[in-house]
């Protein structure tokens, strides 16, 4: 009995409690691109890809190379970064510039308030499905793979 404590709380130190969940409505939120363009996240989405660390990132880039720069743009999905746990000068000098030479849109919370309400396990990019703005599903995949399935079979 322990063990299995021990494990769960292990595993809740590696998730960050979010807000959104099953039923919760994300807002409209307004978030720039790498290149300082305005974006606002709106009804038509069918997902939001979000990653807060650099292996949930490494993932969807992944996901990017073998599906090609056009993935979230096909499957009307958005990918959003929380860039809070880089010290400013990284994000200056090396985060934001590595970002602009990216061929696909990638919306940045520099300061990660925008996103504090998406839920994320460290090491796996949070996929949340949505309906106008209303979260169906949750999903944190291991690998591209299956990152790739859950967008390609999404509903819309």
């Amino acid at each position: 009995m322990k063990g299995l404590a021990l494990a769960l709380l292990l595993l809740a130190s590696f998730a960050r409690a979010g807000g959104y969940a099953v039923n919760s409505v994300v807002p409209a939120l307004a978030l720039p691109d790498q290149h300082g363009a305005a974006h606002v996240l709106d009804p038509s989405l069918r997902a939001i890809v979000f990653s807060r660390d650099m292996a949930a990132g490494q993932i969807v880039k992944d996901a990017i190379a073998k599906a090609g720069p056009t993935l979230f743009e096909r499957n009307r999905s958005v990918y959003v970064v929380d860039l809070k746990g880089m010290s400013a000068f990284v994000r200056s000098w090396f985060a934001m510039p590595g970002l602009r030479r990216k061929p696909y849109t990638i919306l940045v919370d520099e300061d990660g308030a925008r996103t504090a309400d998406f839920p994320s396990i460290e090491g796996r990019p949070t996929v949340l499905f949505l309906d106008d703005l209303r979260v169906s599903r949750v999903e944190q995949p291991a690998s591209a793979d299956a990152l790739l399935a859950l967008l390609e079979r999404a509903p819309g």
